[in-house]
């Protein structure tokens, strides 16, 4: 276990010890982008980690070992040849096909909550469908903007609970961008943004020396 802990300190620090610091290095998004959970198959026999595998009785991982490992755990073990990665459900070529037929209807918060993020990240580890995944997350994402920017734009008196429930994380972060955008553009067009208001500073100068004159 000491070795174990040893070894994921060494993998998360990796890019510190190289001195590249990576620009999403700190974010708490690409933190919880990176727990997806991928499924794994162990390529070599890992000596002391059987604790890893609850279902496992022996104190060693035997090659063939099958697990699910987070996605920053498994994209390291994968570049150093110690494991083979499945791709998750949501980017296998069946939910591919399915987003480019209408991406539009797919519930993408309830497949991956951070699906695009989760997807470009998915993209380091070594499998043979990853360029394939990489023109899907584009396709999915252009196929998607159009609606999510028109709904965004005419919300006022529409109910779109529904619709903002499919969208992932980055989706509704752009759609209340967008809201808030077109609100504030409204204001400034019935020139609610210009109006100049008495500090309460002023006010209660002028209503001190009414006082006294009185």
């Amino acid at each position: 276990k000491q070795w174990y802990q040893r070894r994921v300190r060494a993998i998360s620090s990796q890019s510190l010890d190289d001195g590249i610091i990576p620009e999403d290095y700190f974010s708490f998004d690409s933190i919880l982008a990176e727990q997806q959970k991928i499924a794994c198959i162990f390529k070599k026999s890992m000596f002391g980690l059987g604790f890893l595998d609850p279902s496992n009785q022996n104190e060693d991982l035997v090659s063939g070992s099958k697990m699910e490992l987070p996605l920053w755990m498994a994209s390291h073990l994968a570049k150093m040849d110690f494991v083979a990665c499945e791709l998750p459900k949501p980017y296998q070529e069946t939910s591919r096909n399915i987003l480019l037929a209408d991406s539009s209807v797919v519930d993408l918060f309830k497949q991956v909550m951070y699906f695009y993020e989760t997807g470009t990240k998915m993209l380091k580890v070594p499998h043979p469908e990853c360029p394939h995944v990489s023109v899907s997350l584009v396709k999915t994402f252009v196929g998607r903007f159009k609606k999510i920017m028109d709904s965004s734009q005419n919300c006022r008196n529409q109910d779109l609970s529904e619709m903002c429930q499919k969208l992932d994380i980055d989706e509704k972060r752009l759609f209340e961008i967008n809201r808030l955008s077109v609100e504030l553009l409204d204001k400034w067009e019935r020139r609610e943004s210009n109006i100049i208001v008495p500090s309460t500073l002023v006010q209660n100068s002028r209503k001190r020396k009414r006082d006294q004159l009185i």
